[in-house]
């Protein structure tokens, strides 16, 4: 997929789900990773919180 078809793709989602499945389809067009330009192009961008609404570039990764 092409940066710009990854970024159309991801705003055509229309709940969390729909997200999560946009996102599997990115990764298996990537060998199972997100492309290089992701953390920049959806998180960084806002079009996470666009499309999700506000705060939901906001996570938290807990280990352990």
């Amino acid at each position: 997929m092409t940066q710009k078809e990854v970024i159309d793709l991801m705003k055509s989602s229309k709940n969390p789900q729909e997200w999560n499945a946009n996102c599997k389809t990115v990764k298996d067009s990537n060998d199972n990773n997100y492309p290089n330009y992701w953390y920049a192009e959806v998180i960084l961008s806002g079009l996470m919180d666009e499309t999700l609404g506000e705060g939901s570039s906001k996570i938290t990764i807990k280990t352990g």
